[in-house]
């Protein structure tokens, strides 16, 4: 999201804003520089600001699986406007003691709806880790010459697992 200014956000000396109970948490870019691109110098020039929502579901009496998937289910599910009406509202509860006016401040909003696709990494204290293994192994089975390779078929959500298993799908594909 592009602001006009952070004023707000330095008023209020934050630059991270958890929202338990809330969709998003948010905070301000980052303050790098490359190339010819420069950071905002001050608090009256414009900043990226950064929205995030870890789709869950909590305090349903639902698995940790579960969660994610109402959650991802209720991300798949908003519009652009849902998304708007909710950032409207939070970022206004969050910053206006600081003077933040949505429509005076927001130059402009992008979603990215699902900008990482985080594997489902197995939960020791929930999940039957032996059925998880045998899910794993059916997740990257091999059909026919296409072999299975991303972070899911390693069940974790990191790179080097996506990595790995690009490895193995390779071999896979040369026996």
């Amino acid at each position: 999201m592009a602001a006009r200014n952070w004023q707000a956000w330095q008023r209020l000396g934050v630059a991270y804003i958890a929202n338990p109970g809330g969709t998003f948490e948010a905070s301000l870019d980052f303050p790098v520089s490359l190339g010819e691109y420069r950071y905002s110098s001050g608090s009256t020039q414009p900043v990226c600001m950064h929205l995030e929502y870890e789709p869950t579901q909590p305090n349903q009496g639902l698995t940790m699986r579960q969660q994610y998937r109402a959650g991802r289910a209720r991300l798949y599910a908003m519009t652009f406007g849902d998304f708007e009406q909710e950032i409207r509202d939070e970022l206004g509860r969050m910053l206006s003691p600081g003077g933040f006016e949505f429509d005076r401040d927001v130059a402009a909003i992008t979603v990215n709806r699902w900008p990482h696709g985080y594997a489902y990494y197995p939960d020791p204290l929930a999940d039957d880790l032996d059925d998880m293994a045998r899910m794993a192994t059916i997740a990257k089975q091999q059909l026919g010459r296409i072999a299975i390779a991303n972070s899911d078929s390693g069940w974790d959500a990191y790179t080097d697992v996506a990595i790995n298993q690009a490895h193995r799908a390779i071999g896979e594909l040369l026996d």
